[in-house]
């Protein structure tokens, strides 16, 4: 199983707003892929102009295929949006650990 997280932080709260539909259309898009697990965008609790990013895929392979989808309106909000800061990591893992259930 790949995990893929990361933050993007935007210049301001304004800017945030600018991309919100863009990044709501991209999780959309992204859930319905091969191999996808899991994926969501999030804004933090304690900044809001960071937005977080957590994935979870079934494979390399199917991240991989899912990274070469051509999504315009994805492309066109990161060569646009006043980001100040992006990183994005995959971590290959096993199996999940339940932590808390309720």
């Amino acid at each position: 199983m790949i995990i893929v997280t990361g933050n993007l932080k935007l210049e301001s709260v304004e800017e945030l707003a600018s991309v919100r539909q863009a990044l709501i259309g991209r999780a959309q898009r992204s859930r319905k892929d091969a191999g996808c697990l899991d994926y969501a965008f999030s804004q933090s609790l304690e900044d809001p102009t960071e937005i977080r990013l957590t994935e979870k895929w079934e494979s390399a392979e199917l991240l991989q295929a899912h990274l070469e989808i051509p999504d315009e309106e994805f492309g066109v909000l990161l060569s646009t949006a006043k980001i100040t800061t992006a990183t994005i990591v995959s971590n290959d893992c096993g199996e999940d650990q339940l932590l808390m259930q309720r």
